[in-house]
């Protein structure tokens, strides 16, 4: 979700990411991200327009439904838990991190850290879409992510500064980043001694497309669905996992970072069918897990043709 730029967002980010973060990392586990939360429903209650634009795109997925402007107003909270979910990442270790995140599916990792395999773990941007990759990262397990692409929108100083505090917090998590940009070389030797990648198969949080994507549709509408997670699970034998994240269902207080069971990977044949077969299967996916939990989604504002959605074609001219 991209705000636009303006003097009050540079004054709300000196306050943000100067004395607010510095409260917020002194508060007890957990109340940073119910914080955020709380700030982004008031922003969202404040912007009209952009919360109208938000249900806008909601109606394109859910036609029937009457709840529409709540799911927004929790999808702007969603926003801002993910947008500073950092200021937990240098407290976040090896024994606290369940007073923000509980797992489900840790088998499926145990599994394939026994049988010596790789794991690449397909997600969408739900809830704070990094905190299962540093409670994992804080667990001691070899973990990778596939990020790159800055936003694509020209930022003041002050945006560039808030940028560089997010890039020196995000740091502190003990993990190895790639830049989804760049050779997928280091992926597949990660994968290769058994670690775990996390690739997003939604969208990209810049909001430039990277990797290649096959035209399905998601929730009613033709969207581009990335392939990435099924090229690297074939191409270096590792196994494939879903991932999502949203509030915990047993206590609303955290969130909770849920592994589905493997999901099949066409290795024989050509790599366009072992594709086109993976992007049926995410576009699959994604219609149920974001029907189940279209509050925890960071992308609503770009669910329109021309953003994540396939452009419009104009009708021809007689």
């Amino acid at each position: 979700m991209i705000i636009a730029e303006s003097p009050l967002k540079d004054a709300y980010r000196r306050f943000t990411w100067g004395p607010w973060r510095r409260l917020l990392e002194a508060a007890p586990p957990g109340w940073d991200y119910r914080a955020s939360q709380q700030i982004g429903r008031l922003a969202g209650r404040l912007s009209a327009k952009k919360r109208a634009d938000v249900v806008a795109n909601l109606r394109r997925a859910f036609p029937d439904r009457s709840d529409l402007d709540r799911v927004a107003q929790a999808a702007f909270g969603a926003h801002f838990e993910n947008q500073y979910a950092s200021f937990a990442f240098g407290r976040l270790n090896a024994t606290n991190w369940g007073r923000w995140l509980r797992f489900e599916g840790l088998e499926h990792l145990d599994r394939a850290a026994r049988d010596g395999v790789g794991v690449v773990l397909m997600h969408p941007h739900m809830g704070p879409a990094q905190l299962p990759l540093a409670a994992l990262g804080a667990l001691g397990r070899p973990v990778h992510q596939v990020g790159g692409g800055a936003v694509q929108v020209e930022k003041s100083e002050t945006g560039n500064w808030a940028s560089a505090e997010r890039g020196r917090l995000e740091a502190r998590m003990q993990v190895t980043l790639h830049d989804g940009t760049g050779f997928l070389r280091g992926l597949l030797r990660a994968l290769g001694s058994g670690g775990i990648v996390l690739t997003a198969c939604d969208g990209t949080g810049g909001g430039k497309e990277l990797g290649r994507r096959l035209e399905r549709t998601v929730l009613g509408q033709p969207m581009g669905v990335p392939v990435t997670p099924f090229w690297l699970a074939r191409r270096s034998g590792a196994r494939l996992h879903t991932l999502y994240t949203a509030r915990d269902p047993l206590d609303p207080r955290r969130h909770a970072s849920f592994i589905g069971p493997e999901v099949p990977v066409t290795r024989d044949g050509s790599v366009d069918e072992a594709l086109e077969a993976g992007a049926t299967f995410t576009a699959a996916w994604l219609t149920l897990v974001l029907s189940r939990h279209p509050e925890a989604w960071l992308f609503w504002d770009e669910f329109r043709p021309g953003g994540l959605l396939m452009p419009a074609v104009e009708p021809k001219k007689p």
